[in-house]
């Protein structure tokens, strides 16, 4: 799948016809064992695949969120650490906020924070890629690296 210029390869979660999660990075092993870190984090149950149709849904929500002006909705689950992704989802496009902010507003410790970044089900859908360090710079954005972080929040109009 082309992601605004990079070359990744994606793995869906898929529960009763639902997109639970998906996973991504530059090989397939990597985004299957991210995938996998993902399901026993959240405690997740599904069907691992590989979509052309998914992947078509996927961009479409993805520049709906990242071009466009849409909040991406969690489905109905009880993802672990829920209340870190409802507060990332409020970071309105073209707008930032610290790391230790969305730990604060969540009212959970700073490194069950940065697991939860990790483990995020709908990586740049819920815009984890929004947050900053407190000196206002680049951190993480596990799998796929910083250079795709800064390349989202260009689009959106954010220099660094």
């Amino acid at each position: 799948m082309e992601l605004f210029g990079f070359k990744v390869k994606v793995v869906f979660l898929i529960s009763n016809n639902d997109v639970l999660a998906y996973s991504w990075h530059y090989t397939d092993r990597k985004a299957l064992k991210h995938i996998e870190k993902i399901i026993e984090f959240h405690n997740l149950s599904g069907k691992m695949m590989e979509s052309a149709k998914l992947e078509k849904w996927l961009k479409e929500k993805l520049e709906d969120v990242i071009i466009g002006e849409e909040k991406f909705s969690l489905p109905e689950f009880n993802y672990a650490n829920k209340r870190v992704y409802e507060e990332i989802l409020k970071i309105r496009k073209g707008e930032i906020l610290t790391y230790s902010d969305i730990a604060k507003y969540s009212g959970i410790k700073f490194p069950q924070l940065l697991i939860a970044l990790m483990r995020n089900p709908f990586q740049i859908l819920i815009p984890c890629h929004r947050l900053l360090t407190k000196k206002g710079t680049l951190m993480g954005f596990y799998p796929l690296g910083i250079e795709v972080k800064k390349k989202l929040l260009e689009i959106e109009g954010i220099k660094i």
